[in-house]
């Protein structure tokens, strides 16, 4: 009886003071057609939001994030290829410093490999695709006095 007492008072204890980090995506990526000399002429971007969500506790905590090489989409017709994923981050790196934060991400594709002759029925269509994104956690240095 006085070790389940024990146990119950631990874990009311206990549990509060487990913090979290909620990551959602609040827009998916959406590509528009943008003739910037930075992207060349060819190229599409597409730019999308993930929401971060955390406590105060978490505050100073290090989010690293880190994108396949390539990716794919598809209209289940036609595959187009994804060639570079990025953030608007220097580094792929943040610094949780507010309970609520957007960051940007990005996907760039070759607007060629849209069109290479194919009738419009094939190319036409809603394009889906899924992209890992590997989020690593690291907790804040202890100050030394």
């Amino acid at each position: 009886m006085k070790k389940l007492l024990l146990g119950a008072i631990f874990s009311l204890i206990a549990v509060p003071s487990f913090a979290k980090i909620e990551m959602k995506i609040l827009e998916p990526l959406r590509f528009e057609y943008f003739n910037t000399r930075m992207l060349g002429s060819d190229k599409i971007a597409g730019y999308g939001t993930i929401e971060i969500k955390a406590d105060k506790e978490d505050f100073g905590k290090k989010l690293v994030f880190q994108f396949p090489k390539k990716g794919l989409i598809t209209n289940r017709k036609k595959w187009i290829e994804i060639e570079q994923y990025g953030m608007e981050l220097p580094d792929k790196e943040l610094i949780v410093s507010q309970e609520t934060m957007n960051v940007k991400f990005y996907a760039v594709l070759n607007r060629r490999d849209i069109d290479k002759g194919e009738e419009a029925d094939i190319i036409e269509g809603k394009y889906n695709g899924y992209v890992p994104i590997i989020v690593s956690q690291y907790g804040k240095l202890n100050e030394v006095e």
